[in-house]
């Protein structure tokens, strides 16, 4: 069970992030160095979908919704959705009868996914922390994440929350960034460092 001192930490660098990502959100600012579509994967007609463009804020790493192999009709989750880009085209491979569920910790990102994704009736957003899903068990087929499991003070319960949202044989495909080492530069371990 973690001590005062580690849940104070965990709660600073929740907020750390919280705030940086909503700056991102209202473009006062980005936190991360923003990368060009094309390079983590998104193809030309990903970008030319609906939406796409308000969603795409060049803050993920990959592209999650490709990994997932998604078919009609199942139901995705989106852990830290953003402004909804993996949203809107897990969308467009469920398709109608399918349901996709992005939920994150900022109003301002919500914000931006609802408006970015309004004309997709199959998709919602919740409010909520990454590890504590406002979800039922055994809810989703998938669930996706882009680059931001990372941004997480405690991977562990992300990773417990991930697998209770799961129906029986659902599955998980995650882009994110890992260290090879256990060895992390002193300035690497601020805050505001982790919140990118």
């Amino acid at each position: 069970m973690p001590d005062d001192a580690d849940a104070d930490a965990a709660s600073r660098q929740r907020q750390h992030v919280s705030s940086s990502y909503s700056a991102v959100a209202s473009k006062e600012g980005s936190c991360c160095v923003s990368v060009s579509p094309s390079l983590v994967g998104y193809s030309a007609s990903d970008l030319s979908l609906s939406g796409v463009a308000g969603a795409n804020l060049g803050v993920g790493c990959g592209t999650p919704v490709r990994l997932a192999s998604l078919k009609p009709e199942e139901s995705v989750l989106d852990l830290g959705c953003g402004a909804g880009v993996d949203c809107i085209l897990a969308a467009q491979e469920v398709g109608e009868a399918g349901a996709v569920v992005g939920v994150d910790m900022t109003q301002d990102m919500l914000a931006k996914a609802r408006e970015n994704s309004k004309h997709l009736p199959n998709v919602k957003y919740r409010l909520g922390e990454i590890e504590h899903l406002p979800a039922t068990d055994g809810e989703f087929d998938a669930v996706i994440s882009n680059c931001v499991i990372n941004l997480s003070p405690e991977k562990d319960k992300v990773c417990r929350e991930m697998f209770r949202v799961l129906k029986p044989g659902g599955r998980i495909a995650i882009s994110d960034v890992v260290s090879k080492t256990d060895f992390m530069p002193e300035h690497l371990r601020t805050a505001e460092a982790l919140a990118c």
